[in-house]
């Protein structure tokens, strides 16, 4: 993966941007909800499931290259304030870098709230990539968070 400073991406993200009051409150008492009632994993596949969902019903167009696909993907995350996403492809894999992600009101909960998104996240980068001609045997998995604090996604064969 390529050197970045994904911080000044962040920072310039959230200059444009306006927050909503009360939707990230209601978000995180349902995040929280879902993984205190349900065992880590059960929680964590659900969560998967409501991103594949979401991803059905916000629908890429299809996208001819890397670009296209990445300025399809920020546009829709753009409709809901989630942040932006850099693909990064090798010969072996794509790297999907979300950057700016929602932070947790008032910080509560951040580590839940961040199981959470990265759970929901899997859910819709995968269903994505499936619609855009992806393999369903070819798992997408979040795999690090950078230094900065944006989310490593893998989309490649044998994780």
């Amino acid at each position: 993966m390529q050197e970045h400073n994904y911080t000044q991406v962040a920072q310039e993200y959230y200059r444009q941007r306006h927050t909503t009051p009360g939707w990230q409150s209601l978000v995180q008492v349902l995040f929280s909800g879902i993984l205190a009632s349900a065992d880590d994993e059960d929680g964590r596949r659900f969560l998967t499931l409501m991103g594949n969902n979401l991803a059905r019903q916000h629908q890429l167009p299809a996208s001819a290259t890397l670009g296209e696909l990445e300025d399809n993907i920020n546009h829709i995350l753009s409709r809901f304030d989630w942040g932006v996403v850099k693909l990064e492809a090798t010969q072996q894999q794509l790297a999907l870098v979300h950057i700016a992600w929602p932070v947790s009101p008032q910080g509560q909960d951040d580590e839940l709230w961040r199981i959470a998104l990265i759970s929901l996240f899997e859910g819709l980068y995968a269903q994505w990539l499936l619609s855009q001609g992806g393999q369903s045997y070819v798992p997408l998995r979040w795999q690090e968070s950078t230094p900065e604090g944006a989310f490593v996604f893998r989309y490649q064969n044998g994780l």
